[in-house]
């Protein structure tokens, strides 16, 4: 795994260079998609020592998309360094981002490239996924309004930049994707706490064929614990938003109704766009409890981070927001009663 990790990284330096001068006008090439199979399954004899307290934690990004706008803000790179930092000592396993990794395109595509070089460092020290949001698509421009005169149900499934800037050679993770060439919807396994996990990132607001996708995928791994990641899930206020924004395919409720509360191994959702932080717990219609994070924030001075302790024998979780640029760290939120698939 570490080793995939580095030849991401050097992937990227690659890919930096080959996209200079790129413009908005440029036709956007489609990059290489080399997926690897990620070992998985129980190992033989005793335990890996940082798995024998069946303890290890994930990050999650929020919104990180107003820390994109000039290369000479520090806060993006500043949470990957303290991040990578702490990978040993907290047993950070993953790493998630909620989408919105940038707020426009712009002619040099600064954005992307200030997101993707701040990033590095996370991505050196652990395998980690990303949602996209609107902000990342075509369906916004300059200044983050909708793009005038465009059909933004259209446009907001036009990722040509954002993945050329993060191809699925980044994701050190990856399994598969819905449509070769394209991170948008695509799903990451890893194994910690001594039990399987897969991560399922999905479009804004999915189309029904990518929910119908998901729900063969996540019927497919029985035997893995399934997180989910998508942009828009909870509302500011904690409850599944209803709406789809009014340019997405479906809501989050249609999602919940039509995958998430369906299999007992789904586990968690994460989602950003709107809001600063909530938790919620609901119910899979075979009893299992299923937590839901919102971190968004939109933050133009600071860069907070979640972080989430999992215990998978007690069925404990802890959560905690951090602020790396200020030292701050919110009051832990613990959600006990958590069954993980063994």
């Amino acid at each position: 795994m570490r080793a995939r990790l580095l030849a991401a990284s050097a992937a990227l330096l690659a890919l930096a260079s080959a996209t200079t001068g790129l413009t908005t006008a440029s036709a956007v090439p489609s990059p290489a998609v080399v997926v690897q199979p990620v070992p998985s399954g129980p190992t033989a004899g005793p335990l890996p020592a940082r798995d024998a307290d069946r303890t290890f934690g994930i990050a999650v990004l929020p919104d990180t998309q107003r820390e994109t706008h000039t290369a000479s803000d520090p806060r993006m790179e500043q949470r990957s360094d303290w991040l990578a930092a702490r990978q040993k000592s907290w047993d950070l396993r993953f790493a998630l981002s909620v989408g919105d990794v940038a707020d426009w395109d712009t002619p040099d595509h600064d954005q992307y490239a200030n997101a993707a070089r701040s990033l590095l460092p996370l991505q050196a020290s652990m395998p980690w996924a990303t949602a996209v949001g609107n902000h990342d698509t075509a369906a916004v421009c300059p200044g983050g309004s909708a793009c005038p005169g465009k059909k933004t149900w259209e446009t907001v499934r036009d990722t040509s930049v954002f993945n050329t800037y993060f191809p699925a050679s980044r994701f050190a993770a990856l399994d598969g994707e819905f449509e070769p060439g394209k991170i948008d919807n695509a799903y990451h396994s890893f194994r910690a706490g001594d039990v399987d996990w897969m991560v399922l990132n999905l479009e804004l607001w999915p189309r029904k064929s990518v929910i119908a996708w998901a729900n063969g995928v996540v019927k497919a791994h029985p035997d893995k614990n399934v997180i989910i990641v998508t942009h828009s899930y909870l509302t500011a206020g904690g409850s599944i938003s209803k709406s789809n924004g009014g340019y997405g395919a479906t809501s989050p409720k249609y999602l919940f109704d039509n995958l998430v509360k369906l299999y007992p191994n789904v586990k968690f959702v994460f989602s950003g766009h709107t809001g600063k932080a909530r938790t919620r717990t609901d119910k899979g219609v075979k009893g299992n409890k299923i937590v839901s994070y919102l971190q968004c924030f939109h933050s133009n001075t600071s860069n907070p981070v979640r972080t989430v302790s999992i215990h998978t024998d007690s069925g404990k979780v802890y959560s905690d927001i951090h602020w790396p640029s200020t030292g701050k760290k919110d009051k832990t939120k613990a959600v006990t009663g958590m069954k993980f698939v063994r």
